[in-house]
């Protein structure tokens, strides 16, 4: 029996791909990248933390830059998507927690202005947390839930590996508005991969 349903945001709920990777290279080319280079070796699938290493290999530089991209994100709200199947979301009547790496400031006038707001029992953004994959882990002992009861829906592979880790069930999105190809999210080998958020309710529910 499915006690709790955690949702990714930033391309699962909302496609606000446009607006980091158009932030990451502006960062970048200042420090000598190309774009041709930066467009390359840049990897949604991974989280920000893991794609700015692949370019800048001090600890303490990586976090200034990683909140840098995220305060640059969190002013393009107008420009942010809801995913097409975002709606469905209202028909999963089994408790569901949003936990984010992106900021509330960006996260919450988001989910506000799309009304989805009401549709999590809870929500977490990068400001309550450090590690993502740790807080889950720390939240589910808290509240005695068994991570085989809890399902993780996200939309790329670094979903996949956190679901791993968590031992929480996994269920990525392909479509648009995913950070990773069909083939990158095979390949990680998810347990559930579904084309629209309309499956979740049947797989969560039944």
């Amino acid at each position: 029996m499915t006690k709790l349903v955690i949702f990714d945001f930033d391309g699962t709920i909302v496609d606000s791909k446009t607006a980091y990777y158009n932030s990451i290279i502006m960062h970048l080319s200042p420090l000598g990248f190309g774009q041709k280079s930066i467009t390359e070796a840049i990897d949604l699938g991974l989280n920000l933390w893991d794609t700015l290493g692949k370019f800048v290999p001090s600890t303490l530089y990586r976090w200034w830059l990683k909140r840098k991209i995220m305060r640059d994100v969190s002013k393009e709200i107008k420009y942010i998507k809801k995913c097409h199947d975002a709606e469905h979301l209202k028909d999963i009547h089994i408790k569901k927690i949003l936990v984010s790496n992106s900021l509330s400031e960006f996260v919450l006038p988001v989910l506000k202005h799309f009304k989805l707001k009401r549709e999590f029992d809870e929500i977490y953004c990068a400001d309550n947390f450090d590690n993502k994959t740790k807080f889950i882990t720390e939240y589910l002992k808290k509240r005695k839930i068994n991570p085989k009861e809890c399902f993780y829906v996200g939309d790329r592979v670094a979903d996949i590996i956190l679901a791993k880790k968590t031992k929480c069930r996994s269920i990525v999105v392909y479509g648009r508005s995913s950070w990773s190809s069909r083939k990158e999210l095979i390949n990680a080998k998810p347990e559930f991969i579904i084309p629209d958020l309309a499956l979740v309710k049947k797989i969560v529910e039944r």
